[in-house]
């Protein structure tokens, strides 16, 4: 393994070295996901000549905390590459450099965001910023980053536009990051739903196949916890225990599905998508269909 060029925590140097063309980091809040998918970019973009990576975020779309959030993440990665750039004899610019965060926040809201990498002086890589938007998905070319897909909203089209550039080119990769969506009717549930619902406390998080045949890399709260990352009291600041966390919760559904990683059913559909395709997959060879709305003209 090389020498790490930022300083990991356990669960996040485990995806950041893995060889793997697509993945799902499905991780609790505030565990890192976005400063992981960021790093990954720059560090493609150190690799390779003449490489693009796309940035997909939902936090343009879901409002001003989650933008400032993202632009920060950006910010302090940029930051640090541009240290490890300059050792190795790259340039790294940006058109965020010397800017507040309030600035930064706003050029990443307008999707200006852009990094370069200059190999020598014609020939650079760069990463752009931009919205999960269906109708411009079918023009990205390169790596592809999705953050918070759990939330974007036409999902199902968005990856339908982007599956066909992991076909066309075997050099590029794809990965996704989220937290189970709020609602079980979302395209997110069925396509990351673990097969097991019980995991084993490992710092280094575990590793599953989703419904879907996606490689997914689970890092909840405890697996933090184990791997140095505490959660803190929302009241006296003090470093808390998951279980003391989730008592001391409000919304202990909200909890269990940021922080627990449940995939919590019961959303804004009277029967879940994944409810019903589980039945049917049960009473597969097993029972007899009725059409209802016939024998009730009867």
């Amino acid at each position: 393994m090389p020498t790490p060029i930022i300083k990991f925590r356990p669960y996040q140097e485990v995806v950041f070295w893995k060889k793997i063309r697509r993945v799902l980091l499905m991780w609790a809040r505030q565990r890192g996901k976005s400063f992981t998918l960021a790093s990954k970019a720059l560090d493609r973009m150190m690799e390779r000549r003449d490489h693009t990576c796309i940035f997909v975020s939902a936090s343009i779309l879901l409002g001003s905390e989650f933008v400032r959030k993202e632009a920060q993440v950006w910010n302090t990665v940029l930051a640090k590459f541009r240290e490890i750039c300059a050792s190795q004899q790259l340039k790294l610019e940006s058109n965020i450099d010397g800017l507040d965060l309030d600035a930064i926040s706003d050029i990443f809201e307008h999707q200006k965001l852009e990094a370069k990498i200059w190999h020598d002086r014609t020939t650079c890589s760069r990463s752009i910023v931009v919205a999960p938007n269906p109708a411009t998905a079918v023009g990205w070319t390169g790596d592809i980053f999705m953050d918070e897909v759990g939330r974007i909203f036409a999902l199902k089209d968005v990856i339908e536009a982007v599956a066909p550039f992991m076909s066309s080119n075997p050099e590029f990769i794809w990965w996704q990051a989220t937290t189970p969506p709020p609602d079980d009717n979302h395209y997110s549930f069925e396509m990351f739903l673990p097969p097991i619902e019980d995991f084993h406390v490992d710092p280094k998080g575990t590793w599953y196949e989703s419904k879907s045949g996606i490689p997914c890399h689970r890092v909840d709260a405890w697996d933090g916890s184990a791997a140095g990352v505490p959660l803190y009291d929302d009241d006296t600041g003090e470093p808390c225990t998951p279980e003391e966390h989730r008592k001391r919760a409000y919304d202990k559904v909200a909890w269990d599905r940021n922080y627990g990683l449940k995939f919590v059913r019961g959303g804004i559909s009277a029967v879940s998508y994944a409810a019903i395709a589980r039945a049917m997959q049960l009473g597969r060879g097993h029972c007899i269909g009725v059409d209802v709305r016939e024998a009730i003209t009867r």
